[in-house]
């Protein structure tokens, strides 16, 4: 009876608790939004590696040299356990290459981003002494750039205070004008201010509900730097500027 017990029940319960530990990998992660086929073939592996190893154990006992069935049944047990495993041992191995992969690319993102601050800076100074303004495609790009210069979002430096002392600079030296006419994107729509476009194309679309902050904060530059904002065009900016603004937790605010 006890030999029964040690040959059978041991290792079937054994395989029962390896086989519940993937049920409870696969039942912790059901909502999860991205599974990958590897983890589906770690799961099916490690469910037939529990199998197989539970079945070995309840053979190793029967092997034709006593000394050897104590050790290889303990050590079937042991494989079987650790097939239970496989699944969490790869999903920690995807997290570990996604977060690799995730910190190489900010580190990119960020030598980009500071490469284009040392451009832009050394262009608006020459642009300065030349007296060459920005073209009004060019000077809306260079809006969009000071705009979104915050990279805390992905856990890097807000660059924020350079981009918008560089857009000051480039207004005080008249290089990049708030009034400079953007030409409307078919023949038939009439140019509007650089203001107007920069609202228009970042603003406007979220307003009043989700703006972002730092949209909103050029928009205010470009206001306090002396933007006309009279024409018939510019009504829904003077509406936007008319109302209370709402900080919210994250990178946007409302207009109430």
């Amino acid at each position: 009876m006890k030999r029964l017990i040690v040959t059978i029940v041991v290792p079937l319960l054994v395989a029962l608790a390896s086989l519940a530990n993937l049920v409870s990998f696969r039942l912790e992660n059901l909502l999860r939004p991205v599974w990958t086929d590897a983890l589906n073939l770690a799961l099916a592996i490690g469910a037939a590696l529990v199998v197989v190893f539970a079945v070995l154990a309840a053979l190793s006992l029967r092997l034709s040299r006593p000394l050897a069935r104590r050790p290889a049944f303990v050590l079937a047990l042991l494989l079987a356990v650790a097939a239970g495993f496989i699944p969490r041992v790869v999903d920690m191995r995807e997290q570990m290459a996604a977060k690799a992969e995730s910190q190489a690319a900010d580190a990119d993102l960020e030598m980009k981003f500071q490469s284009d601050l040392l451009d832009r800076t050394d262009d608006i100074q020459d642009r300065i002494d030349a007296k060459n303004p920005y073209a009004p495609a060019d000077a809306l790009a260079f809006l969009e750039f000071a705009a979104s210069a915050d990279l805390s979002w992905r856990s890097l430096p807000d660059h924020t205070p350079e981009a918008f002392a560089l857009l000051e600079q480039a207004i005080d030296g008249k290089v990049l004008d708030p009034d400079a006419l953007v030409p409307g994107p078919t023949v038939d729509v009439p140019p509007v201010t650089l203001t107007v476009a920069f609202y228009d194309k970042w603003i406007r679309p979220g307003s009043p509900q989700a703006i972002r902050k730092h949209d909103w904060d050029v928009l205010q530059i470009l206001v306090a730097k002396g933007a006309d904002l009279s024409s018939p065009a510019a009504a829904p900016v003077r509406a936007d500027l008319a109302r209370t603004v709402i900080l919210g937790d994250g990178r946007f605010l409302s207009l109430k």
